[in-house]
């Protein structure tokens, strides 16, 4: 079996990553059951195979404040180590395995600022492999279903593929502009550096991006663009600021550039 653990969150989450501490697995049951499961409709614990080394791991979820804290506790030799804890929406998903691939959880969070404080949500995935936690992406991209007031059908927001292998580019002109949809268009769309655009973020000259996929434009130009993801350092954040606002370590931008002004490297 493959599992897929998807979860949607509305607030900064708490995150931690191989915890040094480890617990009698007895112990964290009764704590759990003790403080959470009279109090939460949707106390669960699931025994299962999480990171594929032939031992079974802990997923603990119950309700915590307005959503569910969602705790994995791998099994180590015996022992038991809290690696993730999360609060938030939550919700597990399995998912069989093709090709006989051997089984792994997944876990795929989603991060959103409250209150319309921002349209840029952060996207993390995790996997889990013979009692490591292995963090596969950690970006923000606009959220485009919330902040802009259009037909994101007629847009192209997301790449219909990604490149077998990234590459980087060079910017070589100052306040390079980055776009949440691959167009020059004016849009109908809040939080952008400029009114009536799609601009999320200006590039500063000399900055390395790293391409993601590539888009046909269907403008008089018939420009390509270039689906990048971006480190906050490339960011010009004193002329339009930064939409990386999380704490999350060496998270980055995702969003489109034109290949107008770029040099591969």
């Amino acid at each position: 079996m493959k599992f897929k653990l998807v979860g949607i969150f509305f607030m900064i989450p708490l995150l931690i990553v191989a915890q040094n501490e480890s617990d009698s697995i007895d112990a964290v049951i009764e704590e759990y059951k003790e403080n959470y499961a009279n109090s939460s409709e949707d106390f669960s614990i699931k025994l299962i195979d999480v990171d594929n080394d032939h031992d079974l791991d802990y997923i603990f979820s119950f309700g915590c404040g307005e959503g569910n804290c969602l705790r994995v506790h791998l099994n180590t030799n015996g022992t038991y180590k809290k690696v993730i804890d999360e609060f938030g929406v939550v919700s597990i998903d399995f998912i069989d395995s093709r090709n006989n691939k051997a089984s792994k959880l997944t876990l795929n969070s989603v991060t959103n600022h409250c209150c319309g404080e921002s349209p840029f949500g952060s996207h993390r995935d995790f996997s889990f492999v013979a009692d490591e936690v292995i963090l596969e992406n950690n970006y923000v991209s606009y959220n485009h279903e919330y902040y802009n007031d259009e037909d994101n059908y007629r847009l192209v927001l997301l790449p219909g593929y990604t490149l077998e292998e990234a590459y980087d580019v060079r910017i070589t002109t100052d306040n390079y502009n980055v776009r949440f949809s691959a167009d020059l268009n004016r849009h109908n769309a809040s939080f952008t550096c400029d009114e009536q655009t799609n601009i999320i973020a200006k590039l500063y000259k000399g900055a390395v991006v790293s391409v993601l996929a590539t888009y046909k434009g269907n403008d008089h130009e018939e420009r390509t663009w270039l689906y990048v993801e971006i480190s906050n350092e490339a960011i010009n954040d004193d002329v339009c600021s930064s939409p990386i606002s999380y704490d999350f370590e060496q998270q980055k931008l995702r969003g489109w550039i034109s290949n107008k002004y770029v040099e591969k490297k």
